[in-house]
Formats: structure tokens, sequence, C-alpha cells
């Protein structure tokens, strides 16, 4: 990179804040920072964008209109904090030339692990046991647990996350089933298997894990009908998108024990109202779209964030996998 290409540059970063040895290469490049909430308005992003020629913004939650792009026609690149890009209009970056990039890989062994400690709580049912002996209770026998060895994991989306999950549950001898329409087969993990209609996988697998993005043709993709093929016995674990999953089906489904319990990452809105049905049921986990959030990760992503505004900028090869093409 050179740096001189760059000097100067302003930049946006929609987050609290910004892993320092990412700060440090902004500010090695002479870069301004300006900062705004994670949680920002579209209003208070087109604002900030307004108030000086901005070069790059690194997107976390904040809506990225056409609005905000036209605020400041000096833009160049959207560089996602993290892998989804559902908050960014993508036909309105490319009519403008604005090159939309994400960190791709960076964050997927905390999310796998996520994933993996959320399934094996749903399996173990230790947060009702915590809770049980809080209360005052032994229930030694009242709960009992189930092995995730041997168990049928369906994975929807076998991307970075994806692939790593059926990695790590593969170790640990869970039998594991894919679904990726646009995978390279050479990319599914040794040891998995590809199952080309979702329908399948959702009537063979014990536990669902989604890990695909956010699109037209993924919003509502868990509806009534799917839960309706899911095993009773079966539990879904979202750390994708919450819109992915209807959420009245999903209520539905677990009130009913169509399927067994559920963990959410992730959901519709978010964070979800007060009076969410979802916090009056025993059978699912939630955590607040912290997948992503552990030390390690968040500076990797940081790092990739602005190793991607720079590779903009100063018109170096990106990495493919980080350019948004859909």
């Amino acid at each position: 990179m050179h740096n001189q290409k760059s000097s100067g540059s302003r930049v946006i970063v929609n987050s609290d804040s910004l892993a320092p040895e990412a700060v440090q290469l902004l500010v090695q490049r002479d870069a301004t920072i300006r900062y705004i909430p994670t949680m920002a308005t579209t209003d208070a992003l087109r604002d900030a964008a307004a108030e000086a020629p901005t070069h790059a913004i690194i997107s976390r939650a904040a809506p990225i209109t056409a609005e905000v792009m036209d605020a400041s026609p000096e833009l160049r690149v959207i560089s996602k904090h993290g892998v989804g890009y559902d908050n960014v209009d993508l036909e309105a970056a490319f009519a403008r030339g604005i090159t939309v990039m994400r960190t791709y890989g960076a964050n997927s062994r905390s999310v796998s692990e996520l994933v993996l400690t959320l399934t094996l709580n749903l399996l173990k049912h230790v947060f009702q046991l915590d809770a049980s002996l809080r209360a005052g209770r032994w229930d030694r026998s009242h709960f009992v647990g189930a092995e995730l060895t041997g168990k049928q994991l369906g994975i929807v989306g076998c991307g970075a996350v994806g692939g790593d999950l059926a990695r790590l549950c593969l170790c640990i001898g869970a039998h594991v089933s894919v679904f990726d329409p646009y995978i390279d087969p050479a990319s599914i993990p040794l040891g998995a298997r590809r199952i080309d209609r979702l329908d399948a996988l959702l009537e063979q697998s014990d536990i669902v894990s989604l890990h695909c993005p956010l699109t037209a043709e993924t919003q509502g993709m868990i509806d009534a009908d799917a839960f309706a093929r899911m095993k009773q016995t079966a539990l879904l674990i979202n750390t994708a998108r919450g819109p992915i999953v209807e959420e009245k089906a999903l209520i539905t489904a677990l009130q009913t024990g169509r399927i067994a319990g559920a963990a959410l990452d992730t959901f519709e809105v978010e964070p979800p109202g007060a009076a969410n049905t979802l916090w009056g049921l025993s059978n699912v986990l939630f955590t607040p779209h912290i997948g992503g959030s552990t030390v390690e990760a968040l500076g990797r992503v940081a790092i990739q964030a602005v190793k991607n505004i720079f590779d903009i900028l100063e018109d170096e090869a990106a990495d493919p996998r980080c350019v948004v093409t859909r």
C-alpha cells in the first residue's frame, strides 16, 4: 500500500469504538476519523457525511441509504465491520460507483463458537438447571440432557462461518449436512454432506443453524411450512439475521412443541420490545447480536475493515471474497 495515495481521507466510523490496531492504521494514513454511535439513525449518518468531504464509511448498524451516499459525493467505499450488509442500499451504492466491502471470515470462529455454546446449552438444559438450583431445587432427574455427538446438524449457508462450524462439529462427532445453492462443491468441509433441497435438510436435522445473508430470497425463509418439516425434537439456532425467520411462526412452533427449542442471537426488530412474546418462553435462549463480539474477532474485523477501505482508496487489489457483488 502507498500511504500518500489516501493521505487526508475522511472516514466515518459507525461504531461506539474501534479496535486500537485499526485506529492506528487510520492514523498512519493521516485519516480524519468521525465516530457516530453503532445504533445511530440514518439522519445522524447523513449529517455526519455532509459535515465535510467523506471518502469512506465503516458500517455497523445504521442504515446507509442513497440519501447518506449523496450527502458526500466523494464517498468511494462502504466497509462493513462484519459480513452482513443488509443495512446498505446496494443498488444505490452500485449506481453511484461506491464499492461495498465486508470482512469475510474475520469473525467466523467467534460466531461458530457461539453457535456451539448455544447448542450445547440447549442440549444440556444448562440455563434451566441453573435457574432451578438458584430456586433451591435439586433436579438431577427432571432434566436429562443429550449429546451433540451423533446428532444430525443441518447448516443453512456454508460460507466462512458455516464452514468453520461444520469443521468444529465434525470433530465432536456430529453428522453435518449443508444447504447452500451458491457454494462451490469443493468448498464443502471434508466429512460434510451437501443437500440440494432446504426441505430435505430440515426434515433430517436434529439441529438447524442459519448462516446465510439476509436477502430477498432468504427473508422469511424459515416460516410455518419450514417448522412443519422439522423434527419435534429439533433445535433452531439463528446467529445470522433475525428476518430470515418468521418470528410469529417461530413463537407458535415453540409454544406448541412443533420444535423443541431455539437459540437466537438476532431478531426481526433489534432490540426486541419488552412485550415480545419470546421473553415468556422457557425453551429459547437469547444473546444480543454478539456472535462476532469477542476481543479477538473485533480486532480482526476492525483491521480488515480498515484494510478494505485503503484497498479501494489506494486502488490496490482487494480480496474478491470481501467485495459485495449482490
